[in-house]
């Protein structure tokens, strides 16, 4: 995708997961032919930014070397997969992941899709409830939950097989009714809009479920028996950081990516509260510059997209401001700061959103303010650039 500082490339780690010869190329064509640095999305992919187009041809080739390209543009789009990053292997999610990536590479039939259609694979219900998804597969006590988005109800299935199966069956459907759509004129929409309409597949019912609140997802450190979350600073990580924390794992090491901003170092002996591990220290993990590696780190408490001038639809600068303000945002609340009213940074609500709205003559970059909303919400006040930095403490004032 063009952007404003050059093109952007999207690389879908197979089920979520790198190893380090894999993440150590992408660190490498950051330096290379980027901007340095590499972005974690909220879908769990990785991103290299400011791509010549020159050389796009040769970031692929690099990437197909190691294994992070599919063999076209079709499977890639519909292997848009989020597979739980926090569970352990005893837990199936993997082993079902893999069974729902192979079925998605094989089915043409699933053309009629969005783009962005979109599936999770749980391993406890809620875990990625702030991750966008069309269909939801998630693993309980007796089998899966395969679930629409836009419905509260889900068809209970007894193993991963059937659930693969339901959830292609979904997704069947939506194909037929996004193609009809395109037929009339009209956008494909997404699964949420049309979910009611759904009937269960032969043989299955629905059953009630219940709506899982939206949290800001893990904090960093350790995840006893499966690892050690590492975040980065909105979601970019420089990549000579990368490289430094790659020379100190073993080489058989495995990095999960998280769609909450993070890496996963795989690692089955990690226990909360016990000594880090030895390549902590050699690996600049103690350096609050490139990682975020405390649960009380207030820049947790902030998101923004990449902003002026590196998106072209922002209307102003967004990931300093973020970063200047996240002291100021309370215990328990979120900001988030956009270019423009998508939000495609965070489609979750923010306690506070500012939403640059462009220049006003003489005043400078101007930002309206949403009060518990999404990026395009009505907004409740605008301020100037210069009004917020005085007076940050006023933005929480009155929640």
């Amino acid at each position: 995708m063009a952007s404003g500082d050059g093109l952007v490339v999207r690389v879908r780690p197979p089920l979520g997961r790198l190893t380090v010869a894999q993440a150590r190329r992408l660190a490498r064509l950051a330096l290379v032919h980027g901007t340095a640095a590499l972005e974690l999305s909220s879908r769990a992919n990785v991103q290299l930014r400011g791509i010549a187009p020159g050389r796009h041809a040769a970031v692929l080739r690099a990437l197909a070397a190691v294994g992070l390209l599919d063999a076209d543009a079709g499977r890639e789009r519909r292997r848009n997969l989020v597979i739980d990053p926090l569970c352990r292997p005893q837990e199936a999610v993997h082993a079902l992941g893999q069974a729902l990536q192979q079925a998605l590479d094989a089915a043409d039939d699933l053309a009629g899709l969005p783009a962005k259609f979109g599936w999770s694979v749980e391993g406890a219900p809620g875990r990625l409830a702030g991750v966008s998804a069309d269909i939801r597969l998630q693993r309980t006590a007796t089998g899966w939950l395969v679930q629409p988005d836009g419905r509260n109800h889900a068809l209970a299935v007894a193993d991963a097989g059937q659930a693969v199966a339901a959830g292609l069956a979904l997704a069947r459907w939506f194909a037929d009714q996004a193609s009809l759509r395109r037929a009339q004129g009209l956008r494909p929409g997404r699964m949420a809009a049309v979910a009611a309409q759904l009937q269960p597949p032969p043989g299955l019912d629905w059953v009630e479920t219940e709506t899982p609140a939206h949290d800001e997802g893990p904090a960093p450190g350790a995840v006893p028996g499966v690892g050690w979350l590492l975040g980065a600073l909105l979601g970019r990580l420089p990549a000579v950081a990368l490289a430094r924390l790659l020379r100190a794992l073993p080489e058989q090491a495995f990095l999960r990516v998280t769609p909450w901003r993070m890496l996963l170092v795989e690692d089955q002996d990690a226990e909360a509260g016990a000594a880090m591990p030895r390549w902590w220290a050699a690996a600049g993990l103690d350096s609050a510059a490139d990682w975020i590696t405390h649960a009380h780190d207030p820049r947790l408490r902030v998101s923004a997209c990449t902003g002026a001038p590196g998106c072209t639809q922002a209307l102003g600068p967004t990931q300093t401001l973020a970063l200047e303000l996240a002291p100021q945002v309370p215990h328990g609340a979120h900001l988030h700061v956009t270019g423009c009213a998508k939000g495609c940074a965070r489609q979750a609500p923010a306690t506070v959103v500012l939403r640059a709205e462009g220049e006003d003559e003489g005043e400078g970059p101007v930002y309206s303010v949403v009060r518990h909303g999404r990026a395009g919400d009505r907004a409740q006040e605008q301020r100037t650039l210069a009004s917020v930095r005085d007076n940050p403490g006023l933005l929480f004032s009155k929640e």
